[in-house]
């Protein structure tokens, strides 16, 4: 790999030490930089600068390469100044399309929410049909650390789909909905960049959701070369309804997932037998409807839930218990309206909204004169406290926040493990 002048990591989570890895093996006598917005960044063997610096390096052209990490914005000021002054702009995945695919088979799975079980679900029936198939992108090992595989399965955020260089094999479409206002700019940025997986220069097989099917942005973004797979038989469509009743995926909102996978999965010649399988012997990601029965209660952990209709999903599962809510994190500027109105024909009897996001609920609540015990709390802790005083009033308690978890915990995961863990010293009696 031929670098003309150092390389600068923008980002210090698992996909920069995975590209630090990279660089010391096609690279290493490379400089490498590490920049973050705030804090220190422990990337080995990098000298750590401030973006202020990161501008004066681009200033004196001894930067040829900048590689960021999803979560950095690709309308960064430093970022746009760097393309400007002719630095390559990269990332983990497409340092991985262009250094390590080979003829490995890509399916991309995006959507605003779904992707994680839709993907981990085609993972399993590909599995099941005994294809060497692997988890990789933003659900997974980060692309530059994956093993050969004949096929990857990536799930993609707007974040890594809007310059994206890769060319899938075949593509899954979950839906479209607002969402990531704060890092593309505006809504309209948003759609575009997320259309940006359709708007390939090779051919590829698609499956899309019932929402995107419909959604006249994803339909105007598909190429005409671009092949619609064929959906499951009649009878097979009836045999996974009537599979999924018994397994552990639940939720309408999940018959579509299984859907799309399916269609993945049929289009890269698993057996309608190995896809029943998969779908029999299915285990959800971690913090996504994830259930724990404690103290008489059903705790259900669906953290990584950042959108208000990924929260309405969740409702949606459990139509027939009363429930306890627990709503709120950072503001990414989504409406709450809608899931608002959600609530009104919700079995919902009990929110706990949290900063940055939760005052919006409460705000909607009122204004449509919905009936429901809600209050605000400061923080996770305090409104699992408030929680236990009420406990008489559902029979499951969902962490569902409709909004990402940046302002109080490092991520969704920590999130989730602090629920359950307060769960656990609160409820049990």
């Amino acid at each position: 790999m031929q670098i003309d002048g150092a390389v600068v990591l923008y980002g210090a989570g698992r996909e920069a030490r995975s590209t630090r890895q990279f660089l010391s093996e096609v690279a290493p006598l490379t400089k490498v930089y590490v920049t973050v917005d705030s804090g220190d960044a422990d990337v080995q063997d990098c000298t750590q600068i401030s973006p202020a610096q990161l501008q004066t390096l681009i200033d004196k052209k001894e930067v040829g390469l900048l590689v960021r990490s999803a979560g950095v914005s690709i309308y960064k000021p430093e970022l746009i100044a760097a393309k400007k002054a002719g630095v390559e702009i990269t990332t983990n995945i497409n340092l991985w399309a262009k250094y390590r695919r080979g003829d490995t088979k890509v399916v991309a799975v995006t959507g605003t929410k779904g992707k994680s079980t839709t993907v981990k679900l085609t993972e399993t029936m590909l599995k099941c049909a005994g294809l060497d198939a692997c988890l990789g992108g933003n659900f997974g090992v980060a692309p530059l650390d994956l093993d050969d595989h004949d096929i990857i399965v990536m799930e993609l955020s707007s974040y890594q789909v809007a310059d994206l260089q890769l060319q899938p094999d075949y593509v899954g479409f979950t839906n479209l909905f607002p969402e990531h206002v704060d890092w593309h700019g505006s809504l309209e940025q948003y759609y575009h960049d997320k259309m940006n997986l359709l708007r390939r220069d090779g051919r590829y097989g698609y499956a899309l959701g019932s929402q995107a099917a419909v959604n006249q942005k994803v339909q105007a973004n598909l190429p005409k070369y671009a092949n619609e797979l064929p959906g499951p038989s009649a009878e097979m469509v009836a045999a996974l309804h009537g599979t999924m009743r018994q397994s552990k995926l639940k939720g309408p909102h999940n018959a579509d997932n299984m859907m799309i996978a399916a269609k993945l999965a049929l289009g890269l010649g698993a057996s309608e037998e190995a896809i029943l399988e998969g779908l029999k012997s299915f285990a959800p990601p971690a913090h996504r409807l994830e259930e724990h029965q404690i103290g008489g209660l059903t705790i259900v952990d669906d953290s990584i839930s950042t959108t208000p209709e990924a929260t309405k999903a969740a409702l949606a599962t459990y139509p027939d218990h009363p429930i306890g809510l627990i709503v709120g994190g950072f503001d990414r500027e989504q409406d709450y309206h809608d899931l608002a109105n959600h609530i009104r024909t919700s079995s919902v009897t009990t929110i706990a909204c949290l900063p940055n996001t939760g005052h919006r609920l409460v705000e909607a609540i009122a204004e449509l004169g919905i009936e429901v015990d809600i209050f605000e709390a400061d923080n996770l802790t305090q409104a699992m406290n408030e929680l236990a005083k009420k406990r008489e009033q559902f029979e499951l308690l969902i962490l569902s926040p409709a909004a990402p978890s940046y302002n109080h915990f490092r991520d969704y995961v920590e999130r989730g493990e602090k629920f359950v863990e307060l769960a656990k010293e609160l409820f049990i009696s």
